[in-house]
């Protein structure tokens, strides 16, 4: 599988992206992609397609006020392959520092009722410090800091 990627989604990689969202976030961050991609400036995509050419991985890399941050979401049916990791892997070429909101609990629904599986051990083995000064405690999202620094 080859990994893509581009400065914008056409609204079909979009709807595609929103849906994996929607399927593998909490449900308490359903359709919120639209807000994240609406506060985000300088834009790079990355994802992999299936055999029928949809999105089945997708990570970006964005500015959001001054600081470089992440997203990055795995269709279930597809983990396990290290699409995750190798879309990490695409992202660390850019030899910028970067960072994303990890939630780093079990305690939250998916939309099909089962736990959403902190991904926080996935990000530790991919060379990510957790920032443990910086939370959010909302009643949306819990979550931690999680930085990764290029070697120089």
């Amino acid at each position: 599988m080859n990994c893509f990627y581009s400065a914008f989604l056409s609204p079909k990689q979009f709807d595609e992206v929103h849906a994996l969202w929607n399927a593998e976030y909490p449900v308490k961050l359903k359709d919120r992609l639209i807000l994240l991609m609406n506060e985000a400036s300088k834009t790079k995509h990355f994802y992999f397609c299936n055999e029928s050419n949809e999105i089945i991985a997708w990570s970006v890399l964005f500015e959001k006020e001054k600081d470089l941050r992440f997203s990055i979401i795995v269709s279930r049916k597809y983990q396990h392959q290290q699409l995750g990791s190798k879309l990490l892997d695409e992202m660390k070429k850019e030899k910028l520092p970067f960072s994303g909101w990890v939630i780093d609990h079990d305690a939250d629904l998916l939309s099909d009722g089962t736990n959403y599986r902190s991904p926080l051990a996935f990000y530790v083995k991919n060379h990510f410090q957790i920032d443990e000064t910086c939370r959010l405690n909302t009643e949306m999202i819990k979550a931690v800091l999680v930085r990764y620094q290029p070697e120089k």
